[in-house]
């Protein structure tokens, strides 16, 4: 009995063991991709070696509307600093939260955060592409163990059991085919869709506790970092707007929210027409470049663009995000 308690535990270490080598050969090389939630947990270029990244100027956060709306040329172009875009698609406030609070500690603040804000109204609990970050991450693995407290055991138990998920995948595959910038949606809403949003009930927003309590947070460590923040809330169809019994009061109740400092850029019906968007929700690759277009005069002096090029959008500029600026030394 005693010999065959110590084979099984001489197994068990063998299983566990392989499993923690495993594991860190697999996250060291998914830390190499260009994964740009991965950026987060590379070393700083300023400590040296080719796996640092250069900081970012602008630092882009909420869910699939940030993650699709703002492609990193685009904002580039619009405040002539770099970006990084972490929208994540079905990411609370909560997750971003997570995501920003982990970026300033490794990288230091930006200089800009755009927050798209309507990821207030996500479940809060909810971890969309979060679980492989658990294995960089100290605060995204405690807010699993919140969320999910069988799958952290699990994961605690076998690393490579926090590998096994759909952004896994998904990375693989961005690892093969190179790295993709631009992430704006292509296609336009469909007759199905539309008489979908037509035989919709009428519904209300509503806002969490905990995504309000993290958008605070963001806000907080933002300005306590000297960073200038951009509340920019995106487009909405036209016909989805009609379905929503509240509005105009829950938006109004954001905006209320936020401390004076935050520039608001409301950009919630600048894009019309059925062409410009792919869903009730998201604008396409044409909406998006038709949002920059009407927020520009708003957006652009938020950044770092030489002041000749600011005063064209007082004198009949052309606005167009497509237009390279030089950025002051």
């Amino acid at each position: 009995m005693i010999r065959l308690l110590a084979s099984l535990g001489l197994i068990l270490a063998m299983v566990v063991t392989m499993d923690r080598v495993l594991a860190s050969s697999l996250g060291a090389a998914f830390l190499q991709s260009g994964d740009r939630f991965l950026s987060i947990y590379k070393p700083d270029q300023s400590a040296g070696g080719e796996a640092g990244v250069q900081a970012a100027d602008v630092l882009i956060l909420g869910n699939s509307r940030a993650d699709n709306h703002f492609p990193t040329s685009a904002v580039q172009e619009m405040t002539c600093w770099s970006a990084v875009n972490l929208g994540m698609g079905g990411a609370p406030t909560t997750v971003s939260n997570l995501l920003f609070q982990d970026y300033v500690e490794r990288h230091g603040a930006p200089r800009l955060l755009v927050l798209e804000p309507t990821s207030v109204v996500d479940e809060p609990m909810a971890l969309a592409d979060l679980p492989l970050l658990s294995y960089y991450s100290p605060r995204v693995d405690g807010f699993i163990r919140q969320a999910d407290f069988s799958m952290w055991a699990g994961n605690q138990a076998f690393n490579l059991l926090i590998f096994n998920n759909n952004q896994t995948i998904r990375m693989g595959f961005d690892m093969l085919r190179g790295k993709k910038d631009d992430r704006t949606l292509h296609g336009t809403i469909s007759d199905v869709q539309r008489r979908d949003i037509d035989r919709l009930p009428m519904e209300k927003m509503e806002g969490f506790q905990p995504n309000w309590d993290a958008l605070n947070s963001i806000i907080r460590t933002a300005h306590e970092h000297g960073t200038k923040v951009a509340v920019v809330i995106t487009p909405y169809y036209p016909g989805y707007i009609q379905k929503v019994s509240n509005f105009e009061e829950f938006f109004d109740d954001l905006k209320r929210r936020l401390p004076p400092e935050v520039a608001v850029i409301d950009a919630r019906r600048v894009v019309k027409g059925d062409q410009n968007f792919m869903d009730p929700l998201h604008v396409n690759a044409e909406g998006v470049q038709d949002m920059f277009h009407k927020i520009e005069n708003e957006l652009r002096p938020l950044g770092n663009c030489p002041m000749d090029a600011i005063a064209q959008l007082g004198n009949g500029g052309t606005g167009s995000v497509t237009q390279t600026v030089s950025a002051q030394p």
